[in-house]
């Protein structure tokens, strides 16, 4: 980089007093040049490790490198990234990196993707399924094959403060409900068995056993 300013003016200079020696010097220079940085660009390519491939798209879905396993289950490394301070975490259950887990308990065979926050006495049954960016606070039931779309926000004070008291209020989610991603579930309300809460919905109240709803606030959807 600084050489060829100089290398450029002296291409100028010999064009100028049409001198045949700086001419050829710099032609020299510039086919070196040239010749340098594909011989390096070469070695890189031949260097750099190439990523390892995937013939089946099934198996992104079990991918070990970034699993972490509290319970030191064999093949499976240690957390880096994750805080898990006194969780209880079922057999066969997969957690991913970036995780929060505080005080909590994940029943069998769950996973738990990256960056889900889940706070003191939450209980989380058999075979659920909590996609990235969950946040589950303290006074949060969830029971047995559960599926929690991506960015889904449980609540549990329905009057927020930074500072003074504040109630804690109760949410369950029933056995087999649907929470689609984005959506925000306050405090104090119940979601029933089989339920499906549609993507982007603010649940304000119970949603009953089997329904469908969406919206702000999640109405059940008509049946045409």
């Amino acid at each position: 980089m600084v050489v060829s300013p100089l290398v450029m003016m002296a291409y100028v200079v010999g064009i100028a007093y049409a001198t045949t020696l700086i001419l050829q010097l710099t032609a020299l220079v510039a086919v070196f040049g040239v010749l340098g940085v594909v011989t390096w660009i070469g070695y890189t390519m031949v260097t750099e490790p190439s990523p390892p491939s995937i013939s089946d798209p099934s198996e992104l879905d079990d991918l070990q490198p970034e699993t972490i396993n509290a319970q030191g289950q064999t093949g499976l490394r240690e957390p880096r990234f994750s805080v898990i301070v006194n969780a209880e975490i079922g057999d066969g259950t997969i957690v991913r990196d970036h995780v929060n887990l505080y005080k909590c308990k994940i029943g069998r065979n769950c996973k738990i993707e990256s960056f889900v926050y889940i706070e003191e006495g939450v209980t989380v049954g058999d075979s659920c399924k909590i996609k990235p960016h969950v946040f589950i606070p303290s006074g949060v039931t969830i029971e047995d094959e559960v599926f929690i779309g991506p960015n889904v926000t449980f609540t549990n004070d329905k009057y927020p403060r930074a500072k003074g008291d504040w109630e804690l209020l109760k949410t369950i989610v029933g056995c087999g409900a649907s929470i689609g991603a984005n959506s925000v579930i306050l405090p104090s309300v119940r979601i029933g068995k089989n339920a499906m809460v549609g993507a982007g919905s603010v649940v304000t109240t119970d949603v009953p056993d089997g329904a469908t709803v969406c919206g702000n606030p999640a109405k059940p959807i008509t049946k045409q």
